[in-house]
């Protein structure tokens, strides 16, 4: 009897432990924490004021005169209070020469599939210290920035936008960066207001450093052709005597040119045929690295901040709940599997004590 009673036991605390573990994943995380660490991060939590701005994916290189290359603006809002924001990038070399005129920038919003040009915002000097800063965002017909260019990023959260830039075939070459930049500004808890006007915040530290290069020259036709050739033979560019260029039938016979030649065909016709690999300015492969950190001076932006108002604000704030963008609470995370599968492995133990149980009593009733 001692048995059963002990045997019946283990099995409800088996069952029982699963059914905790299934269904308080909650509580073990918070329990797993030590107060004095949760202390410490809702104390850093609630001291931190600002937005936390980065640019990742920068490639290490671009061309004048190449194609735009692609990477990502995020503003994190690890403090204690929503914010609205309208976010820009700043643009500038190492010599101060890099204006707006020297680059083309587009950008695609969450959860979007249109690219759209950036501006400059209002007030801002073409050719001083911010020429190269621009405005992820929309002018009004009066220049003004429109209320949809004004974001909302609730506390805990973040958003990332993605950001591709082309520089012009005069863009000044040599080292150059990227620095994020927002005019943001916290909201009243309750009323969800702008508690003063937008301020500005610039983080070189979290900025990213590049080149911009060259494309590499275009590698010129032989010197032996006198004329351009309409044939994709590639005897024309191999012609090493002048009776070889009058012979008709030499470069019209595909038979004469295979014999004469020493040279495997196969790569002369695909250099030949590919016009891609010789007309187009060079662009880095899309496995790029991240680029090399900013070893130069990018300051806060001088022109005042444009204005956060509050109708802006509300309907950001609208559009951030229609498209369901609270990401503080996401119903999952890297706990919940390891979670799940000792709650499965426990209600398995449970089970197996029970049958156990119930073969053995079955037994002893024989």
């Amino acid at each position: 009897m001692s048995i059963r009673r002990s045997l019946a036991l283990a099995g409800s605390v088996a069952l029982a432990s699963s059914i905790v573990l299934g269904g308080a994943q909650g509580a073990l995380a918070v329990g797993s924490a030590s107060p004095s660490a949760t202390a410490a991060a809702q104390a850093e939590k609630a001291g931190h004021k600002i937005l936390d701005l980065s640019v990742k994916g920068v490639p290490n290189e671009f061309f004048a005169g190449g194609e735009a290359r692609e990477f990502t603006f995020t503003i994190d809002n690890s403090t204690g209070h929503d914010f609205a924001f309208v976010p820009l990038l700043k643009f500038k070399d190492s010599k101060g020469k890099l204006h707006a005129a020297d680059f083309k920038a587009e950008y695609q919003l969450p959860k979007t599939t249109a690219w759209l040009p950036t501006v400059p915002p209002p007030g801002v000097d073409t050719s001083g210290d911010d020429a190269g800063l621009t405005a992820l965002a929309a002018l009004t017909p009066e220049g003004e920035l429109t209320d949809d260019s004004v974001l909302y990023v609730a506390k805990g959260t973040n958003v990332t936008i993605k950001v591709r830039v082309s520089f012009t075939k005069d863009a000044p070459l040599g080292k150059a960066a990227v620095v994020p930049v927002v005019v943001s500004a916290e909201l009243d808890d309750t009323t969800h207001e702008p508690n003063g006007d937008g301020v500005w915040s610039c983080d070189q530290i979290k900025g990213a450093g590049f080149t911009i290069k060259a494309p590499k020259p275009v590698p010129s036709p032989s010197a032996s052709t006198t004329k351009p050739s309409t044939s994709p033979s590639p005897s024309a560019t191999v012609t090493t005597s002048p009776s070889a260029t009058t012979s008709p039938s030499t470069s019209a016979s595909p038979s004469a040119t295979a014999t004469q030649s020493s040279t495997p065909t196969t790569p002369a016709t695909t250099a030949a045929t590919s016009p891609a690999a010789s007309t187009s300015a060079p662009v880095p492969s899309a496995s790029a690295t991240d680029s090399t950190p900013v070893d130069f001076p990018v300051n806060v932006p001088t022109v005042t901040p444009p204005k956060i108002t509050d109708a802006a604000v509300s309907k950001a704030k609208a559009k951030a709940d229609a498209a369901g963008k609270d990401l503080a609470a996401t119903g999952g995370g890297s706990d919940s599997t390891p979670i799940a599968i000792a709650g499965g492995a426990v209600l398995a133990a449970g089970i197996g004590t029970l049958v156990v149980l119930r073969r053995r009593k079955t037994t002893q009733g024989s």
